[in-house]
């Protein structure tokens, strides 16, 4: 496990690359092109089953194949990045010695993608060797995202791999995509309530990177935070709803978009860990744990963000130019329940045992002394929150 200032160190002397991005309607048909046009002879195509049954990207391998590009598929990711799954892809990627990498689908096949294109590149390094933060010795093989969800892993640089109940962090400026996708009219094609909670997600990590204490050093990656989080208020609803166009579907996507670039320096926060350690005992989508794990956090961290949240508020226009300090943070909490309850988040935890809490607490506050905590957390605060998210207190 590495420490909070290790990660600053290494996000501080981070390249800032710039990363193509097409996002437009129609844009994964354009990528396909791409490929062609870059003389790209052998495409691995990663993504999940239900992907690959609703024929998603179909169109996008029938024009590869149309112009002599070989495209190999392998749809097994499942709900998770998990080990046996990377060295599965990995064995079969590199059997059919493909050229370049493209992920079709959301966090999960994104993550899958990620290990595997730089492990391919660094084959004499275990996974295990590979974990942590700046421990990727060299850049991967091209990698070509298209994102299907909105769950910022398109655009940052990290990846969670699940191992038996434990969730290892690689972070590298080597898993940046070399290019990401952002095509609205996939995202009409798949359940709104699986784009909706890859939302809260993203939207919970734009918050903790705002207020997180690193963000000071980063003011141009903040500013990205501040464009994505109205974002969020704004266009989520009429998303999920499908109240309006592609034009409002595309705006939507591009705010988990800002909020993966913001992290690549910023990081998470404590809720992240919580979050990401509840849903794995439970088998539950961490943006439903999000939805109420992170106000709970929030409520804990109070008095060390309150002057952030307001901004957040002011920024949103959740609350009004004349509130307090005090009233605008407030609001800002109550803003974020509010929208997780108009895209049918859950309203409480009920599922959360109260003797499955301490092993809860203990990883995600092992894993969270790597990231920039307002307030640093114990078992105490932590079994709190926890009771308070059961019971919806």
């Amino acid at each position: 496990m590495t420490s909070s200032k290790s990660l600053l160190r290494y996000m501080k002397k981070m390249d800032d690359d710039r990363q193509e991005l097409l996002a437009e309607e129609g844009a994964f048909l354009d990528l396909a092109q791409l490929l062609i046009d870059r003389g790209v002879k052998r495409v691995f195509l990663i993504s999940g089953k239900q992907t690959q049954k609703l024929k998603l990207y179909d169109a996008f391998v029938e024009k590869l194949q149309s112009s002599g590009t070989r495209c190999f598929t392998w749809a097994k990711v499942g709900k998770v990045a998990e080990n046996s799954v990377i060295e599965a892809c990995a064995t079969e990627c590199s059997t059919y010695n493909c050229e370049a990498i493209v992920a079709f689908g959301g966090g999960a096949v994104i993550e899958v993608a990620k290990m595997v294109a730089v492990w391919l590149k660094n084959s004499s390094y275990s996974l295990y060797q590979m974990r942590g933060i700046d421990r990727i010795p060299k850049k991967g093989l091209p990698l070509y995202v298209v994102s299907t969800t909105c769950s910022g892993a398109e655009s940052s640089a990290c990846a969670f791999v699940h191992n038996d109940n434990l969730i290892s962090l690689y972070y590298s400026k080597y898993l940046v995509p070399d290019v990401t996708v952002l095509d609205p009219d996939l995202v009409l094609r798949l359940p709104m309530e699986h784009m909706a909670s890859a939302a809260i997600l993203a939207l919970s990590h734009a918050v903790e990177a705002f207020i997180s204490p690193m963000a000071i050093e980063f003011p141009a990656d903040k500013a990205n935070i501040q464009i994505a989080i109205p974002i969020y208020f704004s266009y989520l609803e009429k998303s999920y709803k499908h109240g309006a166009g592609n034009d409002v579907f595309l705006q939507m996507m591009m705010a988990p978009y800002y909020t993966g670039v913001a992290t690549r320096r910023i990081g998470f926060g404590p809720a992240h860990s919580l979050i990401m350690y509840v849903a794995e005992k439970y088998g539950e989508a961490p943006g439903r744990v999000a939805s109420i794990l992170l106000p709970a956090v929030l409520e804990y961290e109070f008095d060390e963000v309150k002057e952030d949240l307001a901004q957040l508020a002011l920024t949103s226009h959740l609350c009004s130019a004349r509130a307090t300090t005090e009233e605008a943070a407030r609001a800002f909490i109550a803003g974020f329940k509010s929208l997780c309850r108009r895209v049918d988040m859950p309203t409480a935890l009920p599922f959360l045992k109260l003797e499955d809490m301490s092993s809860i607490i203990g990883m995600a506050l092992y894993d969270a002394k790597q990231w920039g905590c307002p307030k640093k957390p114990n078992l105490k605060a932590g079994t709190s929150i926890l009771k308070k998210a059961r019971y919806c207190e």
